[in-house]
C-alpha cells in the first residue's frame, strides 16, 4: 500500500489482486475478531449496535446479526443530494484505500468481502464531490459500497465498508499525485519565461542552495538549472522583476507541500483507520480489544491539501506578474508583443487571468472544523470530516492553475519569437506549446483556441494521462 501503487491504480488502471499472504492476514484477523466477540461482546459500535445517531442502544443478538446481513439492511445506499460526480481516478484510489483496513489484519472483514472490494476497480462506482461533507465518511462510502448492496455479510463487515476515511487519504493520494505533475509543467514554463525575459543566470545559480539550508530550495535551483543548461539568452544588464528572482523560494514551498500531502497520504495507506478499531495483542488473543475511535476521521490530508493549495495561488501570482511583465512593453520587448502589421496586441490574455486568479484566491481560504453541521439526534455527529471540503477547493485552485499556466505558456511562447526564437532544446512539453502558438494566422488570435487547448493540455497532463505518457512529454523533442 504504497503511493507508488497507487499511481498505477489511479493513472494506469492497474487492478489489484489480494495474495495469499495477504489473504491468510486478513482471515486470521477476522478469526480473532470472531473469538472476541464470542468471549466478550458488549458495546460494539455498528455490530451489536446500530450506526450513527441510534448507537446508544445495545441490540440483541437476533438484531445485530439481521442489521448487518447486507449493506441494504444497514444503512441507507447513495445518500445525499450529490451533483457533480468525482473524477474516476479519485474513486479508483478510494477503492485501493479501502483496502488498507482489511490489509492489516484487523479490518473486520473477512476475505471474499474484502475480494468483493477489489473487484469495485474493474467498474468503478459513481461518488459524488458536493454536499458529501458529514461526520466521518458515511455519506461517500454510501455510494462507494452500493454495488455491494446485496453481497452477504457477517457481523461487524457492514460498518468496516461503511466507516473509515478512505476518501481522505484517496484525496491526499490524487492531490499529491497531480500537484506534483503540475510542478512539472510549471518548472518548463517558467524556465521558457526566464529566457523570455532575459532573467541573468545569477538568479537562479544552485550555489545559493549551500547556504540556504533547506533541501527543498535546493531541489527547486536544481530543476531550473537542468531545464537551462544550454540556454544561450542574451541576459538583462540589471536584476529581473522580483517575479522570477523569488522563483527558486516559491517554488521550493510548492515543493514542501507536495511533500507533506505525500507523507499524508502514505500514512493513510498504510494505517489502521476504522471505528470501532479491533486490536489484536501480539501475544494473546485474550487481550484483543474493540475500541471505538476518531478512526473515520483522517484531519491531516484536508490541512496539507489546504498547504498545496496556498502554494500553487502563489504560483498563479507569480505567472501574472510575468504574463504582465512581458507584454509592458520593458524588457526590450513590444508593447503587448504586437507586430508590425498586426497591431492589436495580446493584452486579453492578461485579462483572461483575472477571474481564474480570483476563485483560486478564494478557495484557498483554510479549512477548519468550525464548518456547519446538522445534528438532528442523538447528540453523536457534531464535528465534520474535512476531506472533501479541501478537495472541493483543491480542484478550484487546479482549473484556476491551469488557467495561469496556460497563459503564461503562450505568453512566453510569443516573447521568445521576438528574441529570435527558443534558445534551449524543447521539450515535448514546449514543442506542444510551440505548435499551438504556430496554428494562428496571426499572433492575436493565440488569446482564443490556442490558449484554451494549451490549458486543457496542461489539464490532461496533469489529471488523466497515463504515467508512462506523461514521462515522454517532458524529454527533448529532437525538433529545432
Amino acid at each position: 500500500m504504497t503511493l507508488a501503487n497507487a499511481e498505477r491504480v489511479a493513472f494506469d488502471h492497474a487492478g489489484v489482486e489480494i495474495s495469499d499472504e495477504a489473504a491468510e492476514r486478513i482471515a486470521t484477523g477476522r478469526l480473532r475478531f470472531e473469538l472476541f466477540m464470542k468471549a466478550k461482546g458488549g458495546y460494539v459500535y455498528g455490530s451489536t449496535t446500530a450506526p450513527g445517531a441510534r448507537a446508544k442502544v445495545v441490540l440483541s443478538e437476533e438484531e445485530s446479526v439481521r442489521q448487518g446481513a447486507t449493506l441494504r439492511k444497514f444503512v441507507s445506499l447513495q445518500a445525499g443530494v450529490a451533483g457533480e460526480m468525482l473524477s474516476e481516478r479519485c474513486v479508483r484510489l478510494a477503492v485501493f484505500a479501502r483496502l488498507s483496513n482489511a490489509l492489516t489484519g484487523s479490518g473486520k472483514m473477512r476475505v471474499r468481502t474484502a475480494q468483493a472490494v477489489t473487484e469495485l476497480l474493474h467498474r468503478v462506482p459513481s461518488v459524488p464531490i458536493q454536499a458529501m461533507a458529514c461526520s466521518g465518511e458515511v455519506l461517500p462510502l454510501t455510494w462507494l459500497v452500493a454495488p455491494l448492496a446485496d453481497l452477504p455479510l457477517e457481523i461487524g463487515e457492514a460498518m468496516a465498508l461503511i466507516n473509515g476515511s478512505p476518501f481522505a487519504t484517496a484525496m491526499a493520494c490524487d492531490v499529491a499525485m497531480t500537484t506534483a505533475r503540475r510542478l512539472r509543467l510549471a518548472e518548463q514554463v517558467f524556465a521558457q519565461s526566464i529566457e523570455a525575459a532575459g532573467c541573468p543566470a545569477s538568479h537562479f545559480d544552485r550555489r545559493l542552495a549551500d547556504h540556504w539550508i533547506d533541501p527543498f530550495y535546493k531541489q527547486s535551483l536544481n530543476n531550473l538549472h537542468e531545464l537551462l543548461t544550454d540556454s544561450q539568452r542574451d541576459q538583462l544588464k540589471h536584476q529581473a522583476p522580483t517575479s522570477w528572482r523569488v522563483l527558486p523560494n516559491v517554488l521550493a514551498n510548492a515543493l514542501r507541500a507536495v511533500a507533506e500531502v505525500s507523507e499524508a497520504a502514505e500514512i493513510g495507506l498504510q494505517s489502521l483507520k476504522d471505528n470501532p478499531t479491533f486490536i489484536q495483542d501480539g501475544s494473546c488473543s485474550d487481550e484483543d480489544v474493540v475500541l471505538s475511535s476518531g478512526g473515520y476521521h483522517d484531519h491531516r490530508p484536508a490541512k496539507a491539501i489546504d498547504a498545496v493549495n496556498s502554494a500553487l495561488v502563489d504560483l498563479c501570482v507569480l505567472a501574472s506578474r510575468q504574463v504582465s511583465h512581458l507584454l509592458d512593453g520593458d524588457l526590450g520587448l513590444p508593447p503587448l508583443l504586437s507586430r508590425t502589421g498586426d497591431p492589436v496586441g495580446t493584452e486579453y490574455l492578461a485579462w483572461g487571468m483575472t477571474e481564474p486568479l480570483a476563485t483560486a484566491g478564494r478557495a484557498s481560504q483554510a479549512t477548519t472544523l468550525d464548518v456547519g453541521l446538522q445534528d438532528p439526534a442523538g447528540n453523536q455527529s457534531d464535528i465534520s470530516s474535512l476531506g472533501f471540503l479541501a478537495y472541493g477547493k483543491h480542484r478550484e485552485v487546479a482549473r484556476s492553475f491551469d488557467a495561469c499556466f496556460a497563459t503564461l505558456a503562450i505568453t512566453a511562447t510569443l516573447a521568445l519569437e521576438f528574441r529570435g526564437g527558443i534558445k534551449s532544446s524543447r521539450t515535448n512539453w514546449v514543442q506542444q506549446i510551440y505548435d499551438l502558438v504556430q496554428s494562428t494566422a496571426r499572433a492575436v488570435e493565440v488569446v482564443g483556441e490556442p490558449l484554451r487547448r494549451a490549458k486543457e493540455l496542461i489539464r490532461v497532463c496533469a489529471d488523466e494521462m497515463p504515467t508512462p505518457q506523461f514521462a515522454e512529454i517532458l524529454l527533448k523533442s529532437g525538433r529545432a
